[in-house]
């Protein structure tokens, strides 16, 4: 057997060690192993490392060749770097019932003076590295001088927030006036999600963002847009943000200012971030000029989709009503596949995913982790025991019957919309 890592504990104040003689374990679904040499990374440079509140980590005992529950200390999780997916989460054991805060908990461990991971790496888009954005109070005075110059502008308002305290590196965007800048404009939504970040039903779960409040004005809408295309490198501006419900419920008003974007720059990339719900106001947002679409997803089998969007007045055959459309629109068209070990790469997933694949032209495949406590993802969902394939073996298996399919984790401009960047490296790493 080659060098396990060795297992991560944390103490009560958050200090982490290795265990001198325990070894590292990972889990997908409920299941808890020993992970692969093959499946392991250096921990990537920006990535954070926290311990996971009343938990005893599992370890692989060498001595007695299997696991055991380790009391000592607590678990240890790690936080990916933007453009990195997991393949395994965290293996532990609970101390109580609570609900874990909504992070995508990412299995960590040591091996020869490193922290390693079982991830890799979707986009290669050095853009939304953490070093280039300043998470100081420095920043104030950047969102200050904005501030002065469209003080009635409710949307600077919005990204002030998300820029000074969610520290939302699109956010920070609007501000700086370069890349991608978001357009939050819905204060409402027909999903109830299990893992929403701005609005829970769930009293168990504490929302990490406070969602937005107004329906901005088509002017607001389109001086931000318009603000953004006149300074920026790259630019691309989104609907469809972390502070907001779905951009679908204000679709009249984005396609009313969307009209007006497109006609004073039509170059700028205007994306649409969405869980496209509505078959009828998608058309009206393809007519108005939208240029991309990204369709939030986490599975593409009903049963999985509607058990953790819980859809309010749709299902998810009016989202690939509105998939259909676009391809008859020729909108370029990616997913949001909200990841998570255990599912995605189930056997019936992989079959009902290669069977969308081929109905339908997907452009681009955003590998995203999904953040949530693995326990309550998995209890609501109820899976029968089928075989897990490995995230890795389920891209490979697309990437067999859909050669040309791209992965990645970011939006795109128009002109890289047909860019690869070779992404993710399947093949086996050589010892």
């Amino acid at each position: 057997m080659y060098d396990i890592p060795n297992l991560l504990f944390a103490d009560r104040q958050g200090n982490i060690y290795d265990h001198p003689h325990l070894k590292m374990t990972v889990r997908s679904e409920n299941y808890n192993f020993v992970p692969y040499e093959v499946e392991l990374i250096e921990l990537p440079e920006s990535s954070r490392l926290f311990f996971v509140p009343e938990t005893h980590p599992y370890a692989y005992n060498p001595d007695k060749s299997g696991m055991e529950v380790f009391t000592g200390g607590y678990a240890v999780s790690a936080f990916l770097d933007p453009g990195y997916l997991r393949l395994f989460m965290p293996a532990y054991q609970k101390l109580t019932d609570t609900v874990l805060p909504m992070y995508a908990y990412t299995a960590v461990g040591w091996l020869d003076g490193k922290f390693v991971v079982p991830a890799i790496k979707v986009d290669d888009d050095s853009k939304w590295n953490p070093k280039n954005y300043d998470y100081s109070d420095n920043f104030q005075g950047v969102v200050n001088q904005r501030l002065e110059l469209s003080p009635k502008n409710r949307i600077y308002k919005q990204l002030s927030k998300c820029a000074l305290e969610y520290h939302c590196t699109a956010a920070k965007n609007a501000f700086l006036g370069r890349w991608e800048c978001p357009l939050p404009t819905a204060p409402t939504c027909n999903s109830r999600c299990l893992g929403c970040i701005s609005k829970q039903e769930d009293k168990r779960v504490v929302s990490p963002q406070e969602r937005l409040k107004f329906v901005p004005r088509v002017n607001e809408i389109v001086e931000v847009a318009l603000n953004h295309y006149e300074v920026a490198e790259e630019p691309i501006v989104s609907f469809g943000q972390g502070c907001e419900g779905d951009p679908i419920m204000t679709a009249d008003v984005i396609a009313k200012a969307v009209k007006v974007i497109k006609k004073k720059a039509p170059e700028l990339t205007v994306n649409f971030n969405s869980n496209c719900s509505d078959p009828e106001k998608m058309k009206m947002l393809f007519d108005a000029g939208i240029d991309s679409i990204r369709v939030s997803v986490n599975s593409v089998v009903h049963s999985t989709y509607e058990s953790y969007y819980k859809p309010v007045g749709y299902s998810l055959d009016d989202v690939l009503k509105s998939i259909e459309l676009a391809n008859n629109y020729n909108v370029y068209t990616a997913l949001n596949m909200l990841t998570i070990p255990g599912v995605n790469d189930r056997e019936s997933e992989a079959e009902t995913m290669l069977d969308f694949l081929k109905a339908y032209e997907i452009d681009l495949i955003q590998l995203r982790n999904l953040n949530i406590d693995p326990d309550l993802l998995f209890s609501t969902l109820k899976f029968k025991k089928e075989e897990i394939l490995g995230i890795k073996n389920l891209l490979k298996l697309i990437r067999k019957k859909k050669k040309n399919m791209k992965f990645g984790y970011f939006n795109r401009t128009k002109a890289n919309f047909d860019k690869d960047f070779g992404l993710p490296d399947l093949k086996r790493r050589s010892k």
